[in-house]
Order: C-alpha cells, then structure tokens, then sequence
C-alpha cells in the first residue's frame, strides 16, 4: 500500500497502523472503564466531601488531579523530546502510579481516622497525577507518531465510544458499592473500588506498552531552561498557537463548577446523595452518544469546528444551574432530577468533544521535531487553569452558587469568541510525507 495511507508517518508506522490503532483503542476503552470507578467529580467528590465535610477540599480535588497530570509536561519535555524512543518512561511511569492505586485501596481498608485518611488520600492523588503527567506527555507525542492526522478523530472516537460503554458498565459497579450502603461499611467500600480501577489501569498499562513505537530522532536535547525560553516563543510568534491555548486554559478553567453540580442538588434542591450513580450513567451515556459525531466533526470538518461547538455547549450546564433554584418552587421532584440529569447529560458530552478537539487541535499545530514542547507547553497551561478549581469553595462561601456558575458561564463563553479567531491547522500546509516508498499495512 502507497505512502498515501499516511503520508505524515514514519514508514514504521504505517507497517503497523492497524495493530497500533487496535491497541491504542484498547487501552483507552480498559482506561475508561478504570477512570470511571474513580470519577472526581462524582465519586472522588462524595468520599472527600464524607470524610471531611469541607468545600475547600472537594474543590481542591480537580485542580490536584488535573494540575498535576498537565502541569509537569513542559519540564519533561526536553528529555522525551530527545529521546529515540518514549515509551520505556510510559512504563516506568505508569508503574509507580500502580502502586500508588494499590497502596490507597489499602489505606481505604485499614486507616479508621478518617483525618488521617483524607491527608492519605491527596498525597497519594498528588504523586499518581504527578506520575500521569509524564505517562500523559509520552502517549499524545506516541499517537502523534502512529495515528495519522485525518484518522485521530476516529481514533479517539472509539476510544471514547467504547471506553463509554466500559464506564456505562463502571457506573453500575459504583452504585453497587457506594449506592447500596449494606453491602460495605464506609469507606471499605470505596478501597473496593480503588483496587478495582487499579487492576484495570494493568490492563490498559500494557496494552499501550505493546504499541510499535518508530525510532525518532528528530528531536534535540534542551535544558529545562531552554525548554521555556523556546515556549516563550512559541506563544509570541505563532498567533494561532497562542489563541488555542487560551482556548483550552478557558475550557479547563470552566471546570471549576463541575466537582459542585452534584453538591448544589443536593444542598439548595435536596436531592439524595444516591442520584451520584445515576448522573454518572447519564454523564456516561452522553460521552456514548456524542463521541460519534465529535469523530466525524474532527475527521472531516476540522478541530476548530469542533472546539466551537464544544464551547458553545458549555455554556448550558451553568446556565441550566442557574436556573434550577428560582425554579425549584414550582418544579416537580422528578423534573428537578431530570434538569440535572441534562446537566450531567451536556458535560459527559462536552468533555468528550474537549478531549478529542484539544488533542487533535494540538497534534495538528505542532511540527514534527518540536512535538513535545507543543504537548508540554499546552498541557501546562491546562494545568496552570486548572488550579481554578481551588476557588470554587471559596467562591461558594462568598457569592454563592451563582457565582460560580455565573463564571462558569462566562469562561466557556470565552472560549467560544477566541477559537472563532483561529484557522483550521489542516487548511495552513500540506503534511510532508516521510517517504514515498511502498509499505504495507500489517496487523
């Protein structure tokens, strides 16, 4: 088969296109299901807030989980950028945060000060999603390399698809647990499912450490140093580059009311604490149905069409948020049940569309031999927005839910006008091919 399958990749990889793209899916289908037993802003959320009581730390929970995973990527990423092959730092990596899940599962079992657990419990999400910022940087630049431009929209589309159906499955798996109090005492019932999604992230660990990852050699060694001199940069001359990061820092930062959607049904509408499974079925449900169209949005529309949409879409959650509460008085139970369920509904499918817009969005901006510093520039940006979640409770004990929702609002808003400004990466150069000679597609 020609070069023209997948001209923007290594002769390598397209002699392993099929089996890299069954493996990669794989992983992301087994990691779904793994994340989803752990959902912050559903399960991480409730066992914080039963343990402690306190605002602050559930909405430290977001920016902790995600600011650690983005923040460290632009650091790595003189080291990954050099390296001929990065997947021996996904594997080490990647079993450093094993034991971490192991060692809270078995905190969860034996610790009885509930204090002492909960200090346990953030160091342990502090250390795993430090290790996930390296595991994170190598897996965008390893699809960079193996999954062609114009087929990542599928493939983070089946991915998400069928990882969906795995967190679908997951949703049950919690309710079983955390939803029916008789079975576990609190909080064995939670170490359950830390040792459960521990088990499946082996699984998904391995399957992408089978991946035929090409030799690269494009890249050169920079010091930490140098690294952010030449992000700097970046962020100066490339207008569009510098546009779509503060798209994705307002995506992120808009997250700050997600850990607080369940919370607020619970204080202001007395909804049960039970409904976290359900609204986590529903979440799930909508990453299901969405991932379908976000793929072919991607694959044949672009990715800024798709950031558009995806911001646009934001913007209904706070707004349905906002509007719960004066409505409350004249809604029915079961209607109350069902806005927050579209609540849930609209963010399942946003973050999907986030994810795969921003990746892709991001793999086709950046040029081959300076890959890792894109991913790591971006990805630390995320992180750095992600530490507004920390001012969610303090925001809360001040202005209220409306506030939060409010800046919810205005944050996706933003993003919306600022991705409209960009062009369509595909549409600035023809990807140049590696090679023209003859490869075939083997599995």
């Amino acid at each position: 088969m020609s070069s023209e399958v997948a001209p923007d990749l290594h002769p390598q990889a397209r002699l392993h296109l099929r089996r890299n793209f069954l493996l990669g899916v794989t992983n992301g289908v087994v990691f779904s299901f793994a994340d989803a037993l752990l959902d912050t802003n559903l399960v991480l959320s409730v066992l914080v807030s039963r343990l402690s009581g306190s605002s602050l730390l559930v909405g430290l929970l977001v920016p902790i989980n995600l600011g650690g995973w983005y923040l460290p990527q632009l650091f790595f990423s003189g080291r990954i950028q050099a390296a001929p092959r990065k997947l021996p730092y996904y594997r080490t990596a990647m079993a450093f945060r094993l034991l971490a899940g192991y060692g809270m599962a078995l905190a969860a079992f034996t610790l009885h000060d509930l204090r002492l657990l909960t200090a346990v419990i953030f160091i342990v999400i502090t250390a795993s999603s430090l290790a996930g910022g390296l595991t994170g940087l190598v897996f965008s630049h390893v699809v960079g390399q193996t999954i062609p431009s114009r087929q990542r929209g599928s493939f983070f589309a089946w991915r998400l698809l069928l990882g969906g159906i795995m967190a679908l499955f997951a949703s049950f798996v919690v309710r079983h647990f955390v939803g029916s109090p008789g079975r576990l005492a609190f909080p064995a019932n939670y170490a359950i499912l830390f040792a459960l999604s521990t088990t499946a992230l082996v699984i998904s660990t391995t399957a992408f450490s089978l991946v035929k990852e090409p030799p690269d050699h494009s890249g050169s060694r920079r010091s930490v140093w140098q690294q952010l001199s030449r992000s700097w940069s970046l962020a100066r001359t490339h207008a569009d580059f510098a546009r779509f990061l503060a798209v994705r820092g307002c995506l992120m930062a808009a997250e700050v009311a997600s850990p607080f959607y369940i919370l607020y049904a619970k204080a202001a509408l007395g909804l049960p604490e039970s409904l976290a499974a359900t609204y986590l079925m529903v979440s799930t449900i909508a990453n299901i149905g969405s991932t379908y169209l976000w793929g072919r949005v991607s694959d044949h529309t672009g990715n800024r069409a798709l950031l558009r949409l995806v911001s646009l879409a934001g913007c209904v959650p706070p707004l349905l948020a906002l509007a719960a509460s004066p409505l409350a008085a004249v809604l029915s139970g079961p209607l109350e049940v069902a806005i927050f369920s579209l609540i849930f509904a609209v963010r399942g499918a946003v973050t999907t569309g986030a994810f795969i817009g921003g990746m892709n969005f991001m793999l086709d901006i950046a040029p081959a031999n300076e890959r890792a510093i894109y991913i790591g520039l971006t990805n630390t940006v995320v992180g750095l927005a992600s530490f507004a979640g920390a001012l969610g409770g303090p925001l809360i004990a001040v202005g209220g839910y409306g506030a939060l929702f409010l800046l919810a609002l205005a944050l996706y808003a933003a993003a919306a006008i600022t991705i409209s400004r960009c062009a369509e990466p595909r549409h600035q150069a023809t990807v140049p091919a590696y090679g023209e000679e003859d490869v075939e597609i083997a599995g």
